[in-house]
Protein backbone atom coordinates (compact mmCIF):
# COMPACT_ATOMS: atom_id res chain seq x y z
CA UNK A 1 0.00 0.00 0.00
CA UNK A 2 1.32 3.46 -0.86
CA UNK A 3 0.84 6.64 1.16
CA UNK A 4 -1.82 7.73 -1.33
CA UNK A 5 -3.69 4.43 -0.90
CA UNK A 6 -3.41 4.69 2.89
CA UNK A 7 -4.76 8.24 2.87
CA UNK A 8 -7.65 7.10 0.66
CA UNK A 9 -8.31 4.23 3.08
CA UNK A 10 -8.55 6.55 6.11
CA UNK A 11 -10.63 9.05 4.14
CA UNK A 12 -13.12 6.45 2.85
CA UNK A 13 -13.52 4.91 6.31
CA UNK A 14 -13.84 8.37 7.91
CA UNK A 15 -10.98 7.66 10.33
CA UNK A 16 -9.60 10.49 12.46
CA UNK A 17 -5.99 9.36 12.87
CA UNK A 18 -5.28 12.10 15.42
CA UNK A 19 -7.74 10.41 17.81
CA UNK A 20 -5.76 7.19 17.32
CA UNK A 21 -2.46 9.00 18.11
CA UNK A 22 -1.13 8.42 14.60
CA UNK A 23 0.98 10.84 12.56
CA UNK A 24 1.76 10.49 8.86
CA UNK A 25 4.65 12.14 7.06
CA UNK A 26 6.29 14.01 9.93
CA UNK A 27 8.14 13.56 13.21
CA UNK A 28 6.30 14.60 16.36
CA UNK A 29 7.66 14.01 19.84
CA UNK A 30 4.34 13.75 21.66
CA UNK A 31 3.85 10.98 24.26
CA UNK A 32 2.13 7.82 22.97
CA UNK A 33 2.25 8.82 19.29
CA UNK A 34 3.06 6.36 16.53
CA UNK A 35 3.95 7.74 13.14
CA UNK A 36 5.92 7.44 9.97
CA UNK A 37 8.06 9.74 7.88
CA UNK A 38 10.42 9.63 4.94
CA UNK A 39 14.10 10.43 5.35
CA UNK A 40 16.62 10.19 2.52
CA UNK A 41 14.19 8.11 0.43
CA UNK A 42 13.64 5.58 3.25
CA UNK A 43 10.38 5.33 5.21
CA UNK A 44 10.51 4.87 8.97
CA UNK A 45 7.91 4.04 11.62
CA UNK A 46 8.48 5.50 15.06
CA UNK A 47 6.90 5.36 18.49
CA UNK A 48 7.11 7.92 21.25
CA UNK A 49 6.90 6.73 24.83
CA UNK A 50 5.57 8.29 27.99
CA UNK A 51 8.77 10.25 28.58
CA UNK A 52 9.02 11.43 24.98
CA UNK A 53 11.61 8.79 24.06
CA UNK A 54 11.64 8.63 20.25
CA UNK A 55 12.31 5.15 18.85
CA UNK A 56 12.47 4.04 15.21
CA UNK A 57 10.75 0.65 15.21
CA UNK A 58 10.78 -0.21 11.51
CA UNK A 59 12.54 0.93 8.35
CA UNK A 60 11.45 -0.02 4.85
CA UNK A 61 9.90 0.90 1.54
CA UNK A 62 6.78 3.02 1.25
CA UNK A 63 4.75 -0.15 0.56
CA UNK A 64 6.09 -2.00 3.61
CA UNK A 65 5.63 0.92 5.97
CA UNK A 66 2.09 1.77 4.92
CA UNK A 67 1.01 -1.87 5.09
CA UNK A 68 2.17 -1.84 8.71
CA UNK A 69 0.53 1.54 9.35
CA UNK A 70 -2.76 0.16 8.03
CA UNK A 71 -2.48 -2.79 10.42
CA UNK A 72 -1.72 -0.44 13.32
CA UNK A 73 -4.68 1.76 12.35
CA UNK A 74 -7.08 -1.19 12.18
CA UNK A 75 -5.80 -2.53 15.49
CA UNK A 76 -6.30 0.82 17.24
CA UNK A 77 -9.81 1.14 15.81
CA UNK A 78 -10.72 -2.31 17.19
CA UNK A 79 -9.18 -1.45 20.56
CA UNK A 80 -11.04 1.87 20.79
CA UNK A 81 -14.36 0.18 19.95
CA UNK A 82 -14.03 -2.31 22.81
Amino acid sequence: MTRFEYENFISMKNIDISKLNLVIGEKKVIPYVTGCFQEDGVWKIYMVGERQDFDIVQVGTEEEIFNVMRSITESRIKRSNN
